[in-house]
């Protein structure tokens, strides 16, 4: 058995016919039928039910697709990884959504311009993040571990063969704009906040419950706003009675019309960088992190 058979296999069984997966697979019928029954005689079962109207996979058939798409999609992911690791134009970054990231990318793009082509730095969902990683598309991921999601996300990091490493802690925050009824607070209990609406980020359905990213989750809000930009979450604070949940480490808070008030009795909360485990990461990928040890031990 080879990784060619394997293609062969997933191309007939997506083409429905012999004739349209060789003409895909740019070689001749006969070629590919040998092939084919090549493998058939080596796993000493049908793959294939062979019919005047095309070919239906056999039950053995199905289990062998499954298998031979998983190993390709892994093959591929290899190939993406590694191909971007020769060419080295790209330096990126993916994360959840953290002001200080801002100043932290900014260091690495003023000390490594020479040595990359362009630099991304992607703020999205938790899963969105971890689907960068893993594909090769980001080099690091950064996202936060706490009691309510660690089982979770750590279970999820390790079946998408991610490592990780903790770069800092911070107490959980609340975000109001200067305006709101509890901005002269000096902390705040869950129960102040029950009156005013949650801006929370949006996550895919169905993963809201393990992979948010506010580190406040109140069961029976009254009223959610959700949000995809950070932008977006910094105007709605200011310009509403509203309040958000983050890590308290923001840029000239004040002069964005945002005051931060610790929130009582929060856990700790852990920032962590996330990367392929079998990789080695870049000169600038450890820098990157380095940086953001600094800020976060601020």
């Amino acid at each position: 058995m080879n990784f060619q058979q394997l293609k062969y296999v997933t191309a007939i069984a997506n083409s429905g016919s012999f004739r349209e997966a060789a003409r895909k697979l740019y070689i001749s019928q006969p070629s590919l039928s040998s092939a084919v029954k090549e493998l058939e005689e080596e796993l000493g079962t049908k793959l294939f039910i062979r019919t005047n109207k095309g070919v239906s996979l056999t039950k053995a058939g199905s289990e062998f697709l499954d298998d031979a798409q998983r190993v390709l999609n892994q093959i591929e992911l290899m190939e993406l990884r590694f191909k971007q690791e020769e060419r080295k134009t790209q330096f990126s970054v993916a994360a959840q959504h953290y002001d200080f990231l801002g100043n932290a990318f900014a260091t690495i793009v003023n000390e490594c311009q020479s040595l990359f082509h362009s630099f991304r730095l992607f703020e999205t969902t938790t899963m969105k993040v971890v689907e960068e990683v893993q594909k090769g598309q980001s080099e690091l991921g950064v996202l936060h571990l706490s009691e309510a999601n660690e089982l979770a996300l750590l279970r999820f990091l390790e079946k998408a063969d991610l490592a990780y490493e903790i770069v800092g802690s911070f107490q959980t925050h609340i975000f109001l704009g200067q305006q709101h009824p509890l901005a002269n607070k000096e902390v705040l209990e869950v129960a102040d906040l029950n009156a005013y609406p949650q801006i929370r980020f949006t996550q895919e359905a169905g993963n809201s419950a393990y992979f948010a990213e506010d580190l406040l989750d109140i069961p029976d809000q009254e009223s959610v706003i959700y949000t995809s930009d950070r932008s977006t979450l910094m105007n709605l604070l200011v310009n509403t009675n509203a309040y958000a949940s983050g890590s308290g480490i923001v840029t000239r808070a004040a002069e964005k019309g945002l005051v931060l008030v610790p929130l009582a009795h929060s856990p700790e909360n852990r920032l962590i960088v996330v990367y392929p485990a079998t990789s080695h990461l870049s000169q600038s990928a450890r820098q990157f992190i380095s940086v953001l040890r600094k800020i976060i031990a601020v």
